[in-house]
């Protein structure tokens, strides 16, 4: 929402007034992925932490490109459009389908103790 609100801004200082404030929203929730879940998936410890490191680290990593390109594209005009959409393209397909096989491949070991071919869906 504050990087739509800085994006439509015509004001200079509004549009760097809703930069950082999606900046302090993007830290906090970096700050929780880093952290505080991961206190919470230590104790089940195993390959459950594993996996959920490598995906909070995928996500960290993904997630502070986003305002990158929003700095050098509506920020600074450096970027023609192209780029931008072709760059938060990427960043999406990387934050979503490539976490999303990350953690499908590791649906064994997230998954309750019943094997899956004895499930029956109905």
């Amino acid at each position: 929402m504050a990087t739509y609100m800085g994006s439509v801004s015509v004001v200079t200082t509004v549009k760097w007034f809703w930069f950082f404030i999606g900046l302090a929203g993007l830290f906090a929730t970096l700050v929780h992925l880093a952290l505080s879940f991961k206190k919470a998936v230590d104790v089940k410890g195993g390959e459950r932490a594993q996996l959920y490191s490598k995906g909070a680290w995928l996500l960290i990593l993904a997630w502070m490109c986003y305002p990158i390109v929003w700095l050098f594209s509506e920020g600074f005009a450096s970027f023609s459009v192209s780029f931008e959409v072709c760059a938060y393209a990427v960043l999406d397909i990387i934050s979503t389908v490539v976490l999303g096989f990350m953690i499908m491949s590791g649906h064994d070991y997230l998954g309750g103790s019943a094997p899956s071919q004895s499930r029956e869906y109905v």
